[in-house]
């Protein structure tokens, strides 16, 4: 169970994060959905407010999804402009790596 949430604690985090952001607009939503409907003298329809709460919600997140896309393609378009250096690096280093194994493997490990 430890190595699970080290693994994957981050995840999980994210997870409690969105459903309180998300619980938190329900309780906000039914309470101005409730004062809007009593200042009308309308009734209180809980399938009305699910309505007008899926709404919002898929509102919400189409432009927070639009977003990220945007985010993801810069990111992923220009990653070998950012990171090509770190990546030089690192290929040099396995390089390196790869002929010191040679050579142990050559001279039998002496």
């Amino acid at each position: 169970m430890k190595r699970h949430f080290r693994y994957w604690g981050a995840v999980w985090l994210l997870v409690a994060l969105w459903l309180g952001s998300w619980i938190g607009q329900g309780v906000f939503q039914w309470s101005e959905y409730v004062s809007t409907q009593q200042d009308h003298n309308a009734p209180i329809q809980i399938s009305e407010f699910v309505a007008e709460f899926m709404s919002a919600t898929l509102e919400n997140w189409q432009s927070e999804w639009l977003q990220l896309i945007y985010q993801a393609i810069f990111i992923l378009g220009f990653k070998h402009m950012f990171f090509k250096i770190d990546a030089e690096d690192l290929e040099r280093i396995e390089q390196k790596l790869d002929e010191v194994l040679d050579r142990l493997h050559r001279d039998g490990g002496k």
